[in-house]
């Protein structure tokens, strides 16, 4: 039998049929191809990413270490910088910080440029001046698998020092002088200030008080013409109006109009001004002797304890402290033999005129005292602090004891003087080779070059001599002995004496005239700040530093100023010493507040 016969047409398609079994084989083949290839391009690509993630991590966690060690830096700078200052000793003694895994380059440490002086705008010292010094930190970090990470941080290294200002009181301000006074610098008062003057006073900056400004005495009534103050351009313009006269905007407009906004006062938006002292202590505890149940933050600023040489005197003592008799030291060695002649003291050793009494006198040569303290240096008497035992208010001998200074003219080294009595500076201080220099104390006079202490100011006023011509407010009796030009540059933070009130306002009784025993109703006003007991009689005296109070006078106040005549006085040149702007011209042991606080960071690739 013959086979069925087959179509061409199902030839074809068994033909077709075979060819697609075949592709299907073949496509299958190549997707499982490229299915490998993808697995194995993820596979790759997840240890690539891996092993990239293990390198990213290792190398985030060495930056990051390397700015932990910047932040180490910063903690040591701002530990050094509790005293307000950075020296470039501090810098060179930063060390290298510690933290485990990683190991650290010795940092670079560079001060950038000078201190720039810069108003503080915000905080508690806002309104003040910060010496603002920039630091740039640059810290290399190391990793055990040797991944390296640089970074450079910039910080700002600020000092907030306590004489940064021309005139700063605590209390008010009265400047009411006779002779002419010139007065370059900021003058501050966190009270009232009243100004009027007998002659002519001319300020040459930026006045501020957070209260008010009274052309006027405080104690009368009395006004002139004569006081100036510089404009923007620096034209002397006459003080016409005050807080009575121009209240509220209108204070401000009268500032604005003729002092191009120079004169400020509470209404013009100024604000008590909070110095670097610790919050809560007395300013008058920066005189004060030791005491063992000061904090620590009090003895950071307390001259009693920051003094390198503290030394007591026994007043029963005084006379033979030429010998070291009756002197206890702590902190430097005393002189002994021959040396002790650095030393000298005197019951009764001179009058005081303003406080009518004979001075019990403890004299220090400085200039002798530098030169011998120059031969070793354990001898460190940068911060001298005196004080004294067994004063006796029974007697004339112990009843008034004081620090007098001599010999000053030439310094060899930083030194700050303090004690919480009366302090008097003999003769020219400072003048050759410059050194950064302060008096502390209860009150400060300055004796001139001419003064005697058997004429300069007799204890009581014959008749016939006492005169009480003269200008403004200054006395003259020609029978003191005369003063010569006299120059003393130093920063002076002392005790003042005040009017006790405005007389103007209720409740306030003024005896005028004053007591014949003294005790006046004037103070005495900043002119006599500086206390004068000669007759200076058209005599200069220069003066550059800064002028602080911030308490009144405990034990040099038992008169005020007052119309008893025991002075002459002299025309006051006094300036801002500008030398106090840079941290490093600070006289020793300067309150000052410093912080450092990091402004950028920067990695170095």
């Amino acid at each position: 039998m013959r086979p069925e016969h087959t179509s061409p047409a199902a030839s074809r398609l068994t033909t077709l049929m075979a060819d697609r079994r075949g592709f299907a084989l073949e496509a299958t083949l190549i997707v499982l191809v490229l299915i490998s290839v993808l697995v194995g391009a993820s596979v790759a690509s997840y240890i690539m990413v891996q092993r990239s993630g293990s390198v990213d991590y290792r190398g985030t966690r060495v930056s990051y270490a390397a700015e932990a060690g910047a932040d180490a830096v910063i903690s040591q700078l701002a530990q050094s910088m509790t005293d307000g200052i950075l020296s470039a000793a501090d810098l060179a003694a930063i060390t290298l910080p510690s933290l485990s895994g990683f190991t650290f380059a010795t940092p670079t440490v560079t001060a950038i440029g000078s201190p720039i002086p810069q108003t503080i705008t915000y905080g508690p010292f806002s309104g003040l001046i910060g010496l603002n010094q920039q630091i740039d930190i640059g810290i290399t970090a190391t990793d055990p698998a040797n991944n390296r990470a640089q970074v450079v941080v910039t910080a700002n290294a600020q000092s907030i020092p306590l004489f940064q200002f021309g005139v700063f009181y605590n209390e008010d301000l009265e400047i009411h002088n006779g002779p002419l006074m010139e007065f370059a610098g900021w003058v501050h008062t966190n009270a009232n200030l009243y100004v009027n003057s007998g002659s002519s006073t001319h300020f040459m900056d930026l006045i501020t008080t957070p209260d008010s400004l009274f052309w006027q005495r405080k104690n009368e009534n009395a006004r002139d013409n004569n006081v100036h103050i510089d404009d923007a351009a620096g034209v002397q313009q006459t003080l016409n109006f005050d807080s009575r006269s121009n209240p509220g905007q209108s204070f401000v407009t009268a500032s604005n109009a003729l002092f191009d906004g120079r004169v400020m006062t509470g209404v013009s938006g100024v604000q008590p001004l909070r110095l670097p002292l610790p919050s809560g202590m007395p300013p008058i505890a920066l005189v004060e002797p030791r005491n063992g149940a000061d904090d620590a933050d009090t003895r950071a600023v307390k001259f009693a304890w920051k003094a390198t040489a503290h030394i007591t005197v026994d007043l029963t003592q005084l006379n033979n402290v030429n010998t070291c008799a009756g002197l206890t030291i702590i902190g430097s060695p005393l002189p002994t033999g021959a040396d002790c002649a650095i030393f000298s003291g005197n019951d009764q050793g001179f009058w005081d005129g303003r406080e009518n009494i004979g001075v019990d006198v403890f004299n220090i040569n400085l200039g002798a005292l530098q030169l011998w303290a120059a031969g070793n240096a354990a001898r460190d008497y940068s911060i001298i602090y005196v004080t004294f035992s067994n004063v006796s208010a029974g007697d004339a001998n112990r009843d008034y004891p004081a620090v007098r200074i001599q010999n000053g003219s030439l310094l060899r080294a930083p030194v700050t003087v303090s004690t919480d009595r009366p302090l008097y500076v003999q003769g020219n201080f400072n003048t050759v080779g410059w050194q950064p220099s302060s008096f502390i104390a209860d009150a400060l006079t300055i004796l001139s070059n001419a003064w005697n202490d058997g004429t300069g100011s007799h204890p009581v006023p014959t008749s016939g001599t006492n005169s009480t011509a003269g200008g403004g407010n200054d006395r003259t009796n020609p029978a003191r002995s005369g003063a010569t030009a006299t120059q003393v540059y130093a920063a002076v933070a002392a005790g003042h004496s005040a009017t006790p009130c405005d007389w103007q306002r209720a409740g306030c009784t003024v005896p005028t005239p004053p007591p014949a025993t003294g005790g006046g109703s004037y103070g005495g006003g900043l002119e006599n700040f500086p206390r004068f007991l000669e007759n200076w009689s058209g005599d200069d005296m220069l003066y550059r530093g800064s002028l602080v109070s911030l308490f009144q006078s405990r034990y040099a106040a038992r008169r005020r100023w007052s119309w008893t005549s025991y002075y002459n006085p002299p025309n006051r040149d006094w300036a801002f010493d500008l030398r106090f702007r840079d941290p490093n011209n600070l006289p020793p042991g300067t309150p000052v507040v410093g912080s450092v606080v990091q402004t950028s960071f920067r990695p170095v690739f």
